[in-house]
């Protein structure tokens, strides 16, 4: 996940990545709240398959323990495809 997890930092809209583990953040920067960003991400996420956990701005991932990595790959791929759609 750390490797995949990198390359969010060259999003210019993203303002921070945190890791702990399984548990990554990624926060996002330069929106009002009234554009609910988070929620565009989630709705991008349903619609390729993966539930992605929007807190406001900041992107969270707690997968299970028994994630394949194909699936985490999955996960952050759609994850960074709708970040980066927002810019």
């Amino acid at each position: 996940m750390g490797e995949k997890l990198a390359r969010f930092k060259n999003l210019k809209n993203v303002g921070s990545v945190r890791q702990t583990g399984m548990i990554c953040a990624i926060e996002l920067q330069g929106y009002d709240p009234k554009e609910r960003v988070g929620l565009q991400v989630y709705n991008y996420g349903l619609k390729k398959g993966v539930l992605l956990r929007p807190l406001g701005h900041i992107v969270y991932f707690m997968p299970p323990y028994i994630i394949t990595k194909e699936e985490c790959d999955v996960m952050m791929d759609v994850a960074y495809e709708a970040i980066e759609s927002l810019i």
